[in-house]
Order: structure tokens, then C-alpha cells, then sequence
């Protein structure tokens, strides 16, 4: 399916739209079965598209600023994979408005790597007429990581054809794995704290990228809690920072917000600069989603441990949470 994650108003440019794949609980079906289960699905889509017309004006989040996180996307088609199929590419024109024009492709994402360009209008997928960015994200609704799509883009008045095999988020991810933190000019909500991850000064931190509307994503953080309590018991290393983090704009709602989660809730985002724009660490990598969060472990050096995305009621939540874990015990370790 066509989905994932971030919300922000990162640049302030325009519409933007985040364009990925994702997996909703298809992944025993043979393929013909899913195409004929899609017409249900894309029913379910519309009203799940309303939902969430709705939340972005109860949070005042302007348009402007949003990455669209569940697009072709419903909340009773199945669990979420933690790692969903992704194209990378930011897209102008949001809400069906067309024509839906490339932004700019992610560094080392598999558009980039297609050979497409910022400035290129998508008018064709797998020879299926694109109106707007809302068609785009639905044509590519049933592939997954590692199917190849064709886009057909205008560019400069000609019309031009690429081959591009969908990846997945994570890949890229782990190339910034024990990679000194970027900066970050984190607020929180309640207190005014500043948190900078890349100097966090020989204490470890768990950090959830968090979107309000993900319900469920809650509990994990609570998980992250006890995993980090459980470890102060023992007395083995300082304590460690659970900080929730929405990247969007802010609301009259997060103080609220704060009074659900069991952790620190801040605003804010990675830190503008030369060093931000020549890191592997970004904007378009670092993410959250209403089906997921996207999780970033430093240890007390401020050197990245794990980044990636936990979806807190996928078939894989378990297993992914294991290999968080088990990051953070090495985050700890450095961090004695």
C-alpha cells in the first residue's frame, strides 16, 4: 500500500507529499488476490481520507506543511509493516489537486537512483494515467519492497519513461547507523527543555518521532519506558531520555497530547546547516507517521545506534522491537 510517514513543514515551499508503499496485511495472499481485494480497500481509503482531512484541522496543521502518512490507506485493511515499500520522492500538490510534480527525489533513494529529477511531472505509472499526487499514491497502492514500476514524467516539454524498483525506507536508514548525531533544537511542551541529541552530554536517548493522530503508538513509548527503568533498577549505566517528538506544526493540542504519554513531549526540528546538508541524516529520512513512529537511538556520545520505523501493531513489532532493544543495550554500554 501507498503509505508512510512524516509531517512537517520543513522548508515552506508549498504542498509536499511523501510517495512510498506499503504492505497492509497482504503478505500471505497470492498476488491476483490482493489486486481483486483492492476496490474494497480504496472504498475504505475515502472515508479514511475524510478521518483524516478532519485531524489535520482539529490540530490547525496547515496544508502547506503536511506529508501525507495514509493516502490509499485504511484503518481496518490489517496491520502495518514496520518497513513499507518506498520510491522517495517529495511531490507538489496535495488533496487531488494536480499536476502532481516531483519536488525533489530522496538522496540515494531508488527515484533518485531511476534517474528522476526534480521539476519532473508524473503523468504515468505502469501506463496508468496520473491526474494528481492523490492517483499517484493510489496506483501504487498493492506493490511491495523490490517491485519494479515504470514513471512516465514530463520534462522540459518532452515526455520521458524510467524504471524504478521500490526499496524501503530503512535501507537508507541504516546508513547513518553509528554516524554522530545532527543537531536538534528540540522545545518541550510542558517545561521549555532544549534537547540537542548530538550533545546529550554521556546520557542515551530513545527518541519517538511522533504524530498525534497514531493512537496506538502511545504504548510504545510506555514500552520504551519500562525498557529504560528496568535498566536504572539495575544500576547499570546513567539514566536515559524517552522524548516523544512531533516535527509538525505546533498546536493548541499537544499540551493536551502531553497528558496522555507517560514521557517528555517536545516540538521542533533538526537544526538548519552546512553540517544538516551534508549528512545522511535527512529531513526526508527522519519520519513519523499516524501507523508508526519513526525511532532514533543515541548513545551518550551523541553517535546514532538505530533509526527506523516501529509500527505498534504490525505482525513484526515484536521482532523489530528486539533489534531496538538490542541497540540500546549497546547505546548504554557507550554510553557508561
Amino acid at each position: 500500500m501507498d503509505a508512510l510517514f512524516h509531517d512537517r513543514d520543513r522548508d515552506r515551499r508549498g504542498p509536499v507529499v511523501e510517495d512510498v508503499g506499503e504492505i497492509q496485511g497482504f503478505t500471505t495472499l497470492h498476488p491476483d488476490m490482493m489486486r481483486a481485494a483492492s476496490d474494497e480497500v480504496k472504498e475504505l481509503t475515502l472515508s479514511y481520507m475524510a478521518f483524516e482531512r478532519a485531524i489535520r484541522q482539529i490540530l490547525g496543521v496547515r496544508r502547506a506543511g503536511l506529508l501525507l502518512g495514509l493516502v490509499a490507506s485504511s484503518a481496518l485493511a490489517g496491520p502495518r509493516a514496520s518497513n513499507p515499500a518506498f520510491l522517495g520522492i517529495q511531490m507538489m500538490g496535495v488533496g487531488g489537486r494536480g499536476p502532481c510534480m516531483i519536488e525533489s527525489p530522496t538522496r540515494d533513494g531508488p527515484a533518485e537512483a531511476a534517474g528522476l529529477r526534480s521539476g519532473d511531472v508524473v503523468i504515468a505509472v505502469d501506463g496508468r494515467p496520473i491526474a494528481n499526487c492523490d492517483a499517484l499514491l493510489d496506483v501504487i497502492t498493492g506493490h511491495a519492497p523490490g517491485d519494479t514500476i515504470e514513471v512516465r514524467v514530463q520534462r522540459l516539454g518532452a515526455a520521458v519513461a524510467v524504471k524504478a524498483q521500490l526499496s524501503t525506507r530503512d535501507a537508507l536508514l541504516r546508513n547513518v547507523i553509528g554516524k554522530p548525531m545532527v543537531a536538534t533544537d528540540f522545545v518541550g511542551v510542558e517545561d521549555g527543555a532544549i534537547y540537542d541529541l548530538s550533545a546529550p552530554h554521556g546520557r542515551m536517548a530513545i527518541v519517538g518521532l511522533y504524530h498525534p493522530a497514531c493512537v496506538d503508538c502511545a504504548q510504545l513509548f510506555s514500552k520504551f519506558l519500562d525498557w529504560t527503568r528496568d535498566r536504572a533498577r539495575r544500576g547499570d549505566g546513567p539514566p536515559a531520555l524517552v522524548l516523544a517528538v512531533w516535527t509538525g506544526e505546533p498546536s493548541r493540542e499537544l499540551k493536551a497530547l502531553q497528558k496522555s504519554l507517560d514521557v517528555p513531549l517536545a516540538t521542533g526540528e533538526f537544526a538548519p546547516g552546512e553540517g544538516m546538508r551534508g549528512s545522511p541524516f535527512g529531513r526526508d529520512l527522519v519520519i513519523s507517521d499516524r501507523e508508526r513512529l519513526g525511532v532514533i537511538v543515541v548513545d551518550g556520545r551523541g553517535i546514532v545506534q538505530y533509526v527506523g520505523p516501529v509500527a505498534p501493531n504490525g505482525d513484526d513489532t515484536e521482532a523489530v522491537l528486539d533489534e531496538l532493544f538490542a541497540a540500546a543495550d549497546q547505546a548504554w554500554r557507550h554510553s557508561r
